[in-house]
């Protein structure tokens, strides 16, 4: 099954909680731009309802945070740019450091290289937490549009997250993650 021992820890010696957070930020910057390129294609929300002006992000930060988004912009190559898409990048370096912090902890975290985590992730923040939060329609009333684009962006976005950490933690550790033996041959 796939959740068997799925609260199964690392050896303590061999966690770098403080290396995780590092590489939290430069995963979390990286693949926010991941996340935010995936919505090129495929984008989450559709014009006639609305909702592509006013999305999660700038409804968090109006309604929650008391911050303007409009009052915010910015010019870079003469194009107006409204920093609210920040927000994604934002939020990528909070999640990309806590899924890189449980990672040394809890490996089952990183089932089928974070595609499980980004599955995780769409159910609970777009399918729970913006629901209730009034930051979305409720689930029914969402486009089959918004799904696809919500479920395939957060695949590939925690999939770069898993490829950066595991990457850099063993780049600059010289060991393998946590989980595998330091005497394992195919490390």
């Amino acid at each position: 099954m796939i959740f068997k021992g799925l609260f199964v820890q690392t050896e303590p010696s061999r966690r770098r909680y403080g290396l995780a957070f590092l590489i939290g930020i430069i995963s979390g910057v990286v693949s926010g731009f991941v996340k935010w390129g995936a919505e090129v294609p495929l984008p989450p929300r559709t014009i006639l309802d609305g909702r592509a002006e006013f999305n999660p992000p700038y409804l968090f930060l109006r309604d929650y945070l008391g911050i303007d988004p409009t009052a915010t912009v910015y010019t870079f190559s003469e194009h107006i740019i409204n920093p609210v898409m920040v927000t994604h990048v934002i939020f990528s370096v909070v999640f990309a450091i806590g899924y890189c912090v449980v990672a040394e902890r809890f490996p089952k975290v990183k089932l089928w290289q974070g595609v499980m985590a980004g599955i995780i992730a769409t159910v609970v923040v777009h399918g729970i937490s913006f629901p209730l939060l009034g930051l979305t329609p409720p689930l029914t009333m969402l486009p089959l549009d918004e799904y696809i684009s919500e479920i395939f962006g957060h695949i590939v976005w925690f999939w770069s997250i898993e490829i950066i950490r595991r990457d850099l933690r063993n780049r600059i550790t010289h060991e393998p993650d946590a989980e595998v033996p330091l005497t394992a041959p195919y490390r």
